[in-house]
């Protein structure tokens, strides 16, 4: 699982033209965060446009 992981933030960092490790590792964490609760929006029948007006990652 790690590995894959690793391998899933290196494809990530070199889509976005990120340096390092850790800068892209976060910004994938938070890009993916959003996106799972836009998810979980939609299943309850909500507008996921709306998330990112009231949800602001941390």
């Amino acid at each position: 699982m790690a590995l894959i992981l690793a391998i899933l933030i290196l494809v990530y960092k070199k889509e976005n033209n990120l340096s390092g490790y850790k800068i892209p590792k976060l910004k994938m964490a938070l890009e993916l965060e959003s996106l799972l609760i836009k998810e979980v929006v939609i299943i309850c029948g909500g507008d996921p446009n709306r998330v990112d007006d009231v949800w602001v990652p941390s």
